[in-house]
């Protein structure tokens, strides 16, 4: 009997890993945006193989939003090849369909997603986005990232997991698995 492989499936057959990318009103780290998602593309091609599609969901509504999507774009484009496609995922609430209401049945719709993973960029200070509180109640590991001090400082990254004990990409992607 053959040997079936990831690898032989065509794009539309593989496995996604689906990563929502959310973050605080305020907050304007582009390097460490783009740090901490190239970090986790490579823990994902460490974790499951380089011909694993990765989507980076996002809200849609905020420059970093538009920033998560250039940097999945160019990224795409610089692994072409070598790598499967990233995609950059915009979820936008419907607000002629759900009124007031459109945010929060948007959010608990990426949710029902199942993404494996939330990635939470917060300015200091700042709590959690909302979204997160959802990501924790359905067991959706959450990984909160700020830069302590003044950017200029370059201090470096503090994270937790609100949704567990571990606290860094390496022991999240443990928990990831394909669906």
């Amino acid at each position: 009997m053959p040997e079936a492989r990831l690898t032989g499936l065509l794009a539309h057959m593989r496995p996604r890993i689906l990563v929502l990318v959310v973050a605080t009103d305020n907050f304007a780290d582009e390097q460490l945006v783009s740090d901490v998602l190239l970090e986790t593309c490579y823990d994902v091609i460490e974790a499951f193989g380089p011909e694993h599609q990765v989507a980076l969901k996002v809200l849609g509504e905020s420059a970093f939003d538009h920033h998560v999507g250039r940097w999945a774009a160019a990224h795409t484009s610089a692994t072409a090849g070598v790598s499967a496609p990233l995609y950059g995922v915009v979820h936008l609430p419907d607000h002629a369909e759900h009124g007031e209401g459109a945010t929060w049945v948007r959010d608990r719709s990426v949710i029902a997603e199942g993404p494996q993973l939330c990635l939470a960029f917060c300015a200091p200070g700042a709590p959690l986005p909302a979204i997160t509180q959802l990501a924790t109640g359905a067991g959706i590991p959450v990984r909160r990232l700020r830069r302590e001090g003044p950017v200029a400082e370059l201090s470096p990254v503090r994270t937790t997991e609100t949704a567990g004990e571990a606290g860094t990409v390496a022991d999240v992607r443990q928990r990831i698995a394909p669906r």
